[in-house]
This record gives C-alpha cells, sequence and structure tokens, in this order.
C-alpha cells in the first residue's frame, strides 16, 4: 500500500477518534458516508445507520468525554482495490474517584473509501470483552458474517468490472499505439521524404562538381605559384601573386561551404529514411549543431523567415552518447522547430521593435552520468492550462493545417524509448524550456 496514503488514512482515523473521545458530536459524524453501517456488542446496537448511530452517539457522549483514556495502541491499515480496512486493537482505562481503572481490551474495525467529500467510514463494528457483555447480549456471529459476505461480493464484483474495463482500455491503448506508429511514419515522409527525394538528389550532384573543381583549382593555383616564385621578382610579379593568394583563399571558402552544403544534403537524404532502432555512439555536440543549423536554414528557406540568433553552449566533456541518430535528429528539429514558429508568433504580436527572437542550446553533464540537452526560446511561452496536455497526441495550438499535432508526442516517445525523460518549463511572455535527460548506464 502506497505509504503516503496510508500516513493520510492514520491522521484522518485519528481525527475522527479524538472527536469521538471528546464528545465532539460535529466532527464525529462528518466522517460518516451516507450509507455507513455500524454494529455493536450488543443486540441493541445491530446495524445502525448514520443517523442513528450520530444520535446514539449524542445521548452518549457524555460517558466517555473526558472520561475516556486509551492505552497500548495497535492499529494496522491494509487495502483490498479501493476499499481500506482499519482494525484497532487497545486497552480501555476509565476515570473513577479520579484514578484511572483498566476495563478491558477492545477492538475496533473500520472501512473507509475515498469519496469526492474526501475520506469516509463505509462500516464500522465495536467488540468489546466478552466478559463485559452479558450472557445472550452478544451480536450473533451470523449478522456479522452476512454482512462482511455482503461487503467482500460488492467488491469482488466492482473489481471485476475495473479487470474488463482495464482489458477494454489496454485493447484501446494498443489500437491507439499502432495508429500512432503508422502516423509518424506518414508524417516523416511528408515533412521531408518529399523533400529530400525531389531536391536533395538534385542538389548533391552539382554540389560534388562545386567540390571537385574547387580542390582542382587550388591545385591549379599551387602550380602557379611555385611557377612565378621562379619567375624575377617585380611590381608585376607581386601584385600577380598577391591575386593568387585571394584566388586561393576564395576556393577554401567555396569548397569549404560547399561540403557543408553537402553534409546538409547527407543529412536530409538519412533523415527521410527512418530510424533504424539501434542506439549507438553518437557525438552529441556535433549532431546537434548539424540539425540545428538544418533547422535553421528550413525556416530560413520557407515563406515566413525570422531573423534568429542561435547561442549554443556544448560541453566538449559530454563526449560520445548513446543514441539512435535517424530518431535523436528528429527531436532536435522537432523542437527547434516549434521554438522557431513560437517566436515567430511573439514577432508579429509584438509592440516592442526591438524584440530579438534567441535560441539558447545547451549540453553537459552530471555527476550521475546523466546527459542533459536543454533547449530554450524566448518566445510567447505556454500557458498553464496547455502544459499538461503538450506531449498528447494531436493536441496542438497551431491554426488550420499548421500543425498536426504529433511533433511533441513523437519527441516524447523518443526520449521515452532512448530511457530518458523531457520535461517543460515556462513563463508567459518571457520564455520556453525544454529539458532533456539522457541516463548513460
Amino acid at each position: 500500500m502506497d505509504k503516503a496514503i496510508e500516513i493520510e488514512l492514520k491522521k484522518v482515523y485519528d481525527t475522527w477518534l479524538n472527536a469521538y473521545l471528546n464528545g465532539d458530536v460535529k466532527t464525529y459524524d462528518a466522517y460518516f458516508d451516507t450509507d455507513y453501517r455500524f454494529i455493536g456488542s450488543a443486540n441493541n446496537e445491530e446495524y445502525l445507520n448514520r443517523k442513528d448511530t450520530t444520535k446514539f452517539f449524542e445521548a452518549t457522549a457524555h460517558q466517555l468525554a473526558g472520561k475516556t483514556e486509551l492505552r497500548k495502541n495497535e492499529i494496522t491499515i491494509s487495502q483490498y482495490t479501493n476499499v481500506f480496512f482499519i482494525t484497532h486493537f487497545f486497552e480501555a482505562y476509565f476515570l473513577h474517584n479520579s484514578h484511572w481503572e483498566y476495563y478491558g481490551r477492545f477492538r475496533f474495525s473500520s472501512v473507509m473509501i475515498k469519496t469526492k467529500n474526501g475520506w469516509k467510514f463505509i462500516y464500522q463494528h465495536f467488540s468489546m470483552p466478552d466478559n463485559k457483555v452479558n450472557t445472550g447480549k452478544t451480536i450473533g456471529f451470523e449478522a456479522v458474517t452476512s454482512e462482511n459476505m455482503q461487503l467482500k461480493e460488492a467488491i469482488k464484483r466492482r473489481t471485476v468490472e475495473l479487470e474488463q474495463k482495464n482489458e477494454q482500455l489496454q485493447i484501446a491503448l494498443e489500437d491507439l499505439r499502432a495508429t500512432q506508429a503508422q502516423l509518424i511514419q506518414s508524417e516523416k515522409l511528408a515533412s521531408l521524404g518529399q523533400l529530400a527525394a525531389g531536391i536533395a538528389h538534385e542538389i548533391k550532384n552539382p554540389m560534388n562538381f562545386i567540390n571537385n573543381f574547387s580542390e582542382l583549382s587550388l591545385e591549379y593555383v599551387e602550380e602557379l605559384k611555385e611557377a612565378l616564385a621562379k619567375l624575377e621578382k617585380n611590381d608585376t610579379t607581386a601584385e600577380m601573386g598577391e591575386l593568387l593568394d585571394n584566388v586561393s583563399e576564395n576556393l577554401k571558402k567555396v569548397h569549404h561551404h560547399g561540403t557543408r552544403a553537402d553534409n546538409i544534403v547527407k543529412s536530409m537524404l538519412m533523415h527521410s529514411r527512418g530510424g533504424s532502432g539501434k542506439l549507438e555512439p553518437t557525438d552529441l555536440n556535433a549532431l546537434i549543431k548539424e540539425y540545428v543549423n538544418l533547422a535553421f536554414h528550413g525556416m530560413r528557406a520557407g515563406k515566413y523567415a525570422i531573423n534568429v540568433t542561435i547561442d549554443l553552449n556544448l560541453d566538449e566533456t559530454v563526449g560520445n552518447v548513446s543514441l539512435n541518430t535517424e530518431d535523436f535528429s528528429r527531436v532536435i528539429l522537432n523542437l527547434c522547430k516549434n521554438a522557431f514558429d513560437a517566436m515567430r508568433a511573439k514577432r508579429q504580436l509584438s509592440e516592442n521593435e526591438t524584440y530579438q527572437p534567441v535560441l539558447n542550446i545547451q549540453t553537459y553533464k552530471d555527476e550521475a552520468q546523466v546527459v542533459h540537452v536543454v533547449i530554450q526560446d524566448n518566445g510567447p511561452g505556454i500557458p498553464d492550462s496547455n502544459k499538461e496536455k503538450l506531449f498528447q497526441p494531436f493536441f496542438t495550438t497551431k491554426k488550420g493545417t499548421e500543425g498536426t499535432g504529433l511533433g511533441l508526442s513523437i519527441t516524447h516517445d523518443i526520449i521515452t524509448k532512448h530511457k530518458g525523460r523531457i520535461e517543460v518549463s515556462s513563463e508567459e511572455n518571457n520564455f520556453t524550456r525544454f529539458h532533456i535527460y539522457l541516463p548513460q548506464k
């Protein structure tokens, strides 16, 4: 049984018992359910309802208030589905002529449930010592047994109903997961598959020409420099040397950016193929740089481009992390895209012309070897009412066909498959921060 529930129940029971011992009728009655039943130790205390029980207490409370003391208390709490059983053994002492006199050992048996109005007693049985009840006055065991059997049968029926509903929910959940998996794959193909297939291959060939011919041209420039060095030095040869140096630097820049563009194309192609499901040691910082850059250029090439400052604070000690590269790259793309969309919305609505969108991305590893990835934007933030629904499939705040409501749900599933977790914190009109935890043990 949950420890917190046990502590809560103990506190409720102590409050009620204190009211019972001190003649507090209002508090005593407040903890009874509408269908409360009571069984005492004598025939005149059989099966009293809530009203009759409280009425009986009102008439007899003066006999207990300030004159009763319970010692050697033994309380046990057990649970059966949503019903809780409290068994209380104690020794009762009564005040007589300024002295506490031992009367006998008693047992209180209570059954409690949690209702919309809090914890309530639905059944109680009060047992007095056998030697304190007159012969023929003790309540028959058949009555108690009958009441207990009825209670157990009701609990059993309710348990069967809950199990049947759980089975139905489990089947529905499995169907939902299967459908979600199909939607994930379809959404992947729709978002980047067509782009990769239609454009990436076309870009790749000219990029190969640019890279190859820039390398070849650099070799020609070096040969010209060697030939120029053999000529007699004068103003003309000096000027030619400077020009060759400039051409060489330009060709190096062309080759550098050509290689960078080629890597972007390769990333797009890799992303469109879908993940293999295997976790492999991956340079996390390099992956983040690559896909943040890809997300940024994708946004800049879109219809509603904005200027965004990218602030990378990547800890070099993070090193290689066990990742499914294709899947985790999607996490970075999704979170960056959402951040860009949010900051664009704030930019359009902001009356402050000095607002500058900033995306901060940080990585580090803590003492427990947990890898942290923090992605934060300075956009409009997330309302508190939306935070709990943020990772639910199909939940979106975007209008029309702008969002499918699957991005963050997919992101959450991918992080979970990596044995990690993702948390969100936000302050309206200030920031939104997604914090990813990746345990590496």
